[in-house]
C-alpha cells in the first residue's frame, strides 16, 4: 500500500469518525436551527436575495453586482470538482448513518452550501466594508449545519471554506 493510499485512507477514516461524533450532538431543538442555517444557504436562497437585490437598487444593486459574479464562480468550481471526485454522501457511503434532509446531488465533495455561503458573505464584508466577522460567523454556521444535518464530511466542509474565501478574494 502506497503512502498516498495509507494518507487517503486515514482521511476517510478521521472524516467518518468526526462526522459520527458530531452527529451524537443532534436535538430536536438543534437539528431546526441546523436545518434553517443549510436551508438558507442552498443556491436558491442565495439566488432569490441577489435578484431582489438587483431589483432594488442603488447600493443594494451595487453589492450584488458585486456578489453574483463571485457566486456563480463558486457553483461553477464547485460543480466541476464534484463532478471529477464523485465522493459519495455519508448517508450512501457510512453504514448506520442518515441525514436529517434528502441531498441534493449524490456527490458530497467539496460542499457547494458553505463554499457559497463564504463566497457571498465574504464578498458583502468587502463590499460594504463593514461587518464582515459576523458575515464569516454566518458562513460557518451554515458549514457547520452542513456537517451536522450529515450531508457532508467535515473535509468537504474545509475545501468548501477555502474555495469560497479564495474566490471573494479574487
Amino acid at each position: 500500500m502506497t503512502v498516498m493510499t495509507k494518507t487517503f485512507q486515514s482521511i476517510v477514516r478521521f472524516d467518518q469518525r468526526s462526522l459520527r461524533w458530531v452527529s451524537r450532538s443532534r436535538t430536536p431543538w438543534l437539528d431546526r436551527l441546523m436545518r434553517g442555517f443549510t436551508r438558507a444557504g442552498d443556491w436558491q436562497s442565495w439566488t432569490a436575495l441577489s435578484l431582489a437585490a438587483l431589483a432594488a437598487g442603488g447600493q443594494f444593486r451595487q453589492v450584488a453586482i458585486q456578489v453574483v459574479p463571485r457566486l456563480l464562480t463558486t457553483l461553477t468550481i464547485c460543480f466541476a470538482i464534484k463532478s471529477i471526485s464523485r465522493r459519495p454522501r455519508p448517508s450512501q457511503a457510512m453504514k448506520d448513518f442518515s441525514s436529517l434532509l434528502k441531498n441534493p446531488d449524490p456527490y458530497s465533495f467539496p460542499s457547494s452550501h458553505t463554499a457559497c455561503a463564504w463566497a457571498v458573505c465574504m464578498s458583502l464584508g468587502i463590499s460594504l466594508g463593514w461587518g464582515l466577522p459576523l458575515f464569516a460567523l454566518y458562513a460557518a454556521a451554515i458549514g457547520y449545519s452542513r456537517i451536522h444535518v450529515g450531508a457532508h464530511y467535515p473535509l468537504d466542509v474545509v475545501i468548501g471554506t477555502a474555495i469560497g474565501i479564495a474566490v471573494a478574494l479574487i
